[in-house]
């Protein structure tokens, strides 16, 4: 069934400043510790809300550029620039990334967190984006991950190959292989995928359950219902996140 996949990703998220499984209160403890300054600039592809960004911003008077294709998650995004950072620090964009738009060498931070597939996978991030920072800049990824072998239904479900994610260990040896230093690395634990999972889910039946004259909402239910079912027989041992924070060597 069709529906409005970007819209769906807006109700599902509704009151999470992260719209990924990341804790808030650990992407806050490693934004602390960033060498940022006034005179940095920071990119985020994929920036959804742009959260993060506008607390860089914010904390550091850096310039920051975020990108997404999606309106809805932009017109948040703009809305919270408005009122928590001055209009020519940030500049927000609905558009799909374009490597060549950014120039080699120029960031200080370049931000990519679930968002991979603007560059065709994790792999293909590394190397783009490590040209995007200057030597001794930094990159902070968040990529999912397998725990352990997809079952051949979970990947018939997702659409997707089992070569399409990696490991936890693969994910940091091709950060290394791509000549980036690891400087953090963390699982998402157990108990924070199930809560984003749960609260993500419980926004969709309950928005269906509110509006059930709106045309996407057979379409939003029934995916939700089969993506739960998934989740709970298949994704919650076999599907993990990681966040990654590296550095390109001097």
């Amino acid at each position: 069934m069709d529906f409005d996949r970007q819209r769906l990703s807006l109700i599902g998220h509704e009151g999470f400043l992260y719209w990924n499984p990341v804790s808030a209160d650990v992407l806050d403890e490693w934004s602390r510790d960033l060498p940022l300054d006034a005179n940095s600039l920071v990119l985020d592809v994929g920036c959804g809300r742009a959260e993060l960004l506008v607390r860089l911003v914010a904390a550091f008077g850096c310039r920051g550029v975020g990108v997404d294709p999606n309106p809805y998650a932009i017109e948040i995004a703009r809305a919270e620039a408005a009122r928590r950072v001055p209009e020519d620090r940030i500049e927000l964009l609905q558009e799909r990334f374009e490597t060549d738009a950014v120039p080699q060498a120029s960031q200080d931070l370049a931000i990519c967190l679930g968002s991979t597939q603007a560059f065709d996978g994790f792999e293909s991030a590394l190397w783009i984006l490590r040209e995007r920072v200057r030597p001794g800049g930094l990159l902070l990824l968040g990529e999912g991950f397998w725990r352990r072998e997809p079952a051949k239904e979970y990947l018939e479900f997702l659409g997707c190959g089992v070569g399409d994610l990696h490991s936890h260990l693969v994910n940091l040896r091709l950060a290394e292989e791509s000549g980036l230093e690891v400087l953090r690395a963390r699982e998402t634990t157990e108990a924070e995928w199930s809560a984003y999972e749960d609260r993500y889910s419980q926004n969709l039946l309950n928005w269906t359950e509110e509006h059930p004259d709106d045309p996407d909402a057979p379409g939003f239910r029934a995916h939700i219902e089969g993506w739960r079912q998934a989740y709970l027989e298949w994704g919650r041992s076999t599907l993990g996140f990681g966040i990654y924070l590296l550095q390109r060597p001097e």
